[in-house]
């Protein structure tokens, strides 16, 4: 079934096509072959002994593609909101997020860099999880692997290094595994008694550590989602400010809450009702520690 076609691109988008699915569509699409075109012929040009213009070929298929993606993205606006769109979003930002999280690697492991630098790569990198949230969240994949393994295909098509897939891989299975323990506790806490309402944030607010927000008895709640209890308890000790709290999502890949082989994206029904009641006791909790900290006042 052809959900879109666009006469200015020759290009068709079938429903429940995947990212690699809609890169190559990009890819063989005419305004795509006509961008790359006229950019590679001005590369042509401007190659001069300290110009590797063979390098720069191998970058423009990438951008080209954003570019072509971010085109489509105006023109349909905010008439569809299928789930496609996000996959034509994450193509868009695809190129400088694997820029941004090869940067943050490089400052983890001892390369200089200056503080705003940081923060722009962060938003980068948050705002391409956010989109990948919103790809799981549509049920577009339902296995961890098969989501990695689509992105990487792309990535082939769309004329990445080796390098850059394989960095890919290493990222997107640290964002993924964290993004699906966030939706898991998103549904567990929408089913816990008490809860009013489940949030979830802006780019400031992830930046700023805040995953989800919760009303619960008269208190707004924000949470650091994090998939282990030990993550939770070394962020707790860490200074942070008043009215956040970092939770343990109460999932469990090692015990098959995301299927036998810990490859499911979203959680089994059995592991939600076992979380909840878990959530209940540890927002009766949190909420008393808000109204003795609001009495104090």
């Amino acid at each position: 079934m052809i959900l879109w076609y666009y006469i200015n691109y020759c290009m068709e988008i079938a429903r429940g096509s995947g990212v690699a699915e809609i890169a190559w569509e990009i890819v063989e699409s005419s305004k795509y072959q006509e961008r790359l075109r006229e950019i590679v012929l001005g590369i042509g040009r401007a190659a001069t002994r300290e110009f590797n213009p063979e390098s720069s070929y191998r970058l423009v298929d990438r951008y080209v593609a954003s570019g072509v993606a971010d085109d489509i993205l105006k023109e349909r606006g905010d008439t569809d909101k299928a789930p496609e769109y996000k996959i034509l979003e994450l193509i868009q930002r695809m190129p400088y997020w694997i820029c941004a999280e090869e940067k943050l690697e490089s400052y983890r492991n001892g390369v200089f860099y200056e503080r705003n630098n940081k923060i722009k790569e962060k938003e980068t990198v948050v705002a391409f999880n956010k989109v990948v949230r919103d790809i799981i969240s549509e049920g577009q994949y339902t296995r961890k692997s098969d989501l990695i393994s689509d992105v990487q295909n792309a990535m082939d098509c769309l004329g990445y290094s080796d390098e850059e897939i394989e960095n890919a891989y290493k990222f997107l299975d640290h964002v993924i595994n964290g993004m699906r323990h966030e939706i898991a506790a998103e549904i567990a806490l929408r089913k816990t008694k008490g809860v009013r309402a489940v949030h979830t944030t802006s780019i400031d607010d992830d930046l700023a550590g805040i995953d989800l927000i919760v009303e619960y008895k008269g208190n707004t709640i924000g949470l650091d989602i994090k998939s282990t209890p030990d993550s939770a308890r070394n962020a707790n000790n860490s200074d942070r400010d008043e009215g956040y709290h970092a939770s343990w999502s109460g999932f469990d890949h090692r015990r098959g809450d995301f299927g036998l082989y810990g490859d499911n994206l979203m959680p089994s029904d059995n592991a939600v009702k076992r979380v909840c009641s878990l959530y209940k006791e540890e927002l009766e909790e949190i909420s008393r520690k808000e109204d003795s900290r609001h009495k104090k006042k």
